[in-house]
């Protein structure tokens, strides 16, 4: 790629130097070009700008600000793309006029106050689509232009990867609410990198926030789902802007060597804050004997829970590990159609978050299986849609309705998760003592094998056998006789038959890490190219080597979270604790590269310093692209 400067004039050049920020209400076209010639790849040349830029004194009832080009232009994304710094509370409606844009903002400027306004990738030509390179336009109500800035990276607190178009937010001193009811003194956007740089600063210490502002009104708003992030300390720019700093450059998306190149001061990681207003959201029946409770908060305080006609002995209560979902299942001999649940709890009833008893009275209707209501919807369509020609099916027997049981032996996750059987339903006092287990052998012949069987600690229709006996390269089959097991509605199990093969070692692949300077519990996580999908897990207290047995030839990453709980999960951050979410790191090759890839049969080891990997800044890389 090239650069604007490149091609443009001095002038132009100049031009490119300042940014701010708007978000736009309307964009609407008031000219158009002409047609035909030949096609045009150059971008858009800038010039001309009002007011000028880096200009002093501009009146604070200023309401339009121009841009003007060498040919027509388009504005596109203009919500994600443009931004005025400081912000207003009503943000400014952007349009284009013959071949320029016009900005027209809806309130008074600030007096002494220097503005950035940034287009970010907002504006192209009109016939090609050409993109004019990321600019910024700077000027100042006051005798001076404050020239600093900061520059910085906004990952995923839990992934690492970059947050496109978070809005970066600066306030000064700010109070625990501040974040929520007052606007930024200076604001910004990432990039596709998650890249920023904050403009045209004053020398003086700040506080840094960074969110995915879903509204664009620059306030976090916890209630929304919105990621926030914060630096854990004030900063105070001290780095001056100047026309070539590599931090405002006008680069186009296409320049990657030029990208990655850019200054980074500071990271921020986002993350999503477990719920801090405590109340029932939402309830549903999601089986006939079972209900759904979803809470705004962890932890929800439960007094009473009662159901006429059922004592409470027979509600069966599982929960998720924060506890802000529960499933109870009823295992009373009769269940009602509709179930009326007489809840009381402790519940936010105001602003300052006390809590206070709360009784509600929740009517779950008769269950409706979605699936079989469509299928047989689409049955009843197909009759009726027959001719008189045409005959319908025989008659088909109704078969015994049996235990809903899935058996899962996925070959290379057996050493680790090993034979997971999961219960549609909740089991009754599950008896795993009729399985068989058997091993078979060269000759054919049969091994018992012996089996231990856990039940998972938060979901009660899962359990795992783990084998005792495991050998690689070998078939095995599972065997659970018909009436093995009962379930919650009296249905019995039918029998199951499981047969699977264990891989040889020796025709895979396999990641071999060697943890030193282990200090406290992590999580270590083999996961896919695009961190999408966590493929094995690991959970070393102190030096150790783990391995990572039975790869395919292909692209992965390694995933290391601080868990100083020791709690085995990743656990979020609290803005007003002023608490970061458990710290997780990428391990990367030498090269940098987060991405091992692996060969055909290829063993790799690598040695990884824990101390040194989990307190490492992380540095810009190119977007993994999310399929």
């Amino acid at each position: 790629m090239k650069r604007l400067l490149h091609y443009g004039s001095i002038a132009t050049a100049a031009l490119l130097f300042a940014a701010s920020l708007l978000v736009p209400h309307a964009c609407a076209n008031t000219s158009a070009a002409p047609a035909g010639g030949p096609k045009d790849t150059i971008p858009p040349l800038l010039v001309a700008t009002i007011p000028d830029i880096n200009q002093k004194q501009v009146s604070t009832s200023l309401r339009k600000v121009e841009l003007q080009f060498n040919e027509y232009v388009k504005i596109t994304d203009p919500g994600k793309n443009i931004m005025l710094s400081p912000p207003q509370d009503k943000n400014p409606t952007v349009r284009t006029k013959g071949k320029g844009v016009v900005v027209e903002l809806q309130r008074e400027l600030l007096p002494n106050t220097t503005y950035s306004l940034y287009f970010g990738n907002a504006i192209q030509d009109n016939n090609e689509g050409n993109p004019f390179p990321v600019f910024a336009l700077s000027f100042s109500t006051g005798q001076t232009v404050d020239s600093l800035m900061y520059s910085g990276l906004v990952l995923d607190a839990s992934t690492l990867l970059p947050i496109e178009n978070a809005t970066i937010l600066l306030h000064i001193n700010p109070s625990d609410t501040t974040l929520k009811t007052t606007l930024p003194v200076a604001t910004t956007s990432t990039d596709a990198y998650g890249y920023f740089v904050l403009r045209n600063l004053k020398d003086t210490l700040y506080s840094l926030f960074a969110l995915t502002d879903q509204n664009n009104n620059y306030r976090y708003n916890s209630t929304e789902g919105e990621l926030v992030g914060f630096m854990d300390s004030l900063i105070r720019p001290v780095k001056k802007m100047f026309t070539y700093a590599p931090e405002i450059q006008p680069y186009f998306l296409t320049d990657t060597a030029g990208l990655l190149r850019r200054p980074i001061e500071g990271n921020i990681f986002l993350f999503k804050e477990a719920g801090s207003r405590q109340s029932l959201r939402s309830y549903k029946r999601i089986q006939p004997r079972a209900l759904e409770l979803k809470f705004g908060a962890p932890n929800p305080v439960i007094i009473s829970a009662r159901i006429p006609g059922m004592d409470s002995t027979q509600i069966i209560r599982q929960h998720n590990y924060t506890r802000d979902s529960l499933i109870w299942w009823l295992a009373a001999p009769s269940v009602p159609d509709t179930v009326i649940l007489h809840l009381t709890y402790m519940a936010t009833v105001d602003s300052l978050n006390m809590l206070l008893p709360r009784t509600d009275t929740l009517r779950f209707t008769p269950y409706v299986d979605e699936k079989a209501a469509s299928q047989e919807k689409d049955l009843s369509n197909t009759a009726r849609g027959r001719t008189n020609k045409q005959q319908a099916p025989p008659s088909v027997k109704q078969e015994k309705e049996v235990m809903d049981i899935k058996v899962s032996a996925v070959p290379d996750m057996i050493p680790e998760q090993g034979i997971q059987v999961r219960f549609k339903s909740l089991p009754a006092a599950p008896d795993f003592s009729l399985a068989t287990m058997k091993r078979i052998t060269a000759k054919k012949d049969t091994v018992p094998v012996h089996f231990n069987v856990t039940r998972d600690s938060l979901d009660f229709c899962l359990y795992t056998l783990l084998l005792e006996d495991y050998l690689e390269g070998t078939d095995y089959l599972l065997q659970i006789p018909a009436g093995s097991f009962t379930d919650i509605y009296g249905l019995q199990s039918d029998t199951l038959k499981t047969s699977f093969k264990t891989l040889l070692r020796e025709d895979f692949g396999a990641l071999v890490l060697q943890l030193e300077n282990v200090s406290s519990p992590l999580i270590v996580d083999l996961m896919n190219e695009t961190r999408s999908q966590i493929l094995r897990t690991r959970r070393p207290v102190s030096d150790t080597t783990i391995i990572f047995p039975y790869l395919k030839a292909g692209k992965y990453t390694i995933r290391v979270t601080g868990d100083l709980n020791g709690n085995g999960f990743w656990d979020t951050g609290n803005i007003v604790q002023r608490k970061q979410a458990e710290k997780v790191r990428m391990f990367r090759l030498a090269s940098g590269n987060p991405v091992i890839e692996l060969a055909e049969k290829m063993e790799l080891t690598q040695v990884i310093d824990i101390q040194q990997l989990l307190n490492q800044n992380v540095t810009l890389s190119v977007p993994v692209k999310r399929r």
